[in-house]
């Protein structure tokens, strides 16, 4: 698996320090796969005229 590195404001990573029971790669994953997929879909969409 590939590494991305994200950097945000310092109080956001202190807001996500403060939750240390949430896996936030494991959440920050998950939303840039369904944002991929839903900018796929909206490629195709495009690319057939229907929108």
């Amino acid at each position: 698996m590939a590494t991305v590195t994200l950097y945000v404001p310092d109080e956001f990573k202190k807001k996500l320090d403060s939750m240390p029971e949430v896996k936030w790669s494991e959440v920050f994953r998950n939303i840039i796969i369904r944002k991929v997929e839903q900018l796929k879909k909206f490629e195709q969409m495009a690319d057939k005229g229907e929108i």
